[in-house]
């Protein structure tokens, strides 16, 4: 079970290139995106895999993904932020990813960050 507790770490370089890749977007479902590296899709299939190797790479990804938009709403690059609650677990956060996207398969062909990102607003704007 993931004990793992989700707060603004560091994660591997790729991770973090990932999601800086993707400009942050207006409340939209999806952001089509020419330079993406992960579809929706692709996140939402490593979140719901039995193997806890794909859900730690999908928890690594969101993890990026709420550094990216902290970043863009700490400096002012974007509108708005998000305040996660302190000490909310990683899987806690997946499940408000999960949620999002099963109630948007369509957006799943777009960017899994700029959806991630509209998930987090949703549910944890400041």
């Amino acid at each position: 079970m993931l004990r793992r507790v989700f707060r603004q770490s560091v994660v591997p370089a790729a991770l973090i290139m990932a999601a800086v890749s993707v400009a942050p977007v207006a409340a939209q479902d999806s952001t089509p995106s020419s330079g993406v590296f992960k579809t929706g899709q692709q996140v939402y299939d490593l979140c719901t895999s039995k193997a806890g190797t794909d859900q730690d790479n999908c928890d690594y990804f969101i993890m990026a993904a709420h550094d990216m938009v902290k970043l863009y709403g700490d400096t002012k690059m974007a509108e708005g932020n998000i305040c996660l609650p302190q000490g909310i677990k990683a899987i806690e956060v997946r499940a408000v990813v999960l949620d999002y996207w099963r109630g948007k398969m369509a957006g799943l062909k777009y960017s899994a960050v700029s959806s991630i990102r509209n998930a987090l607003f949703q549910k944890y704007p400041c």
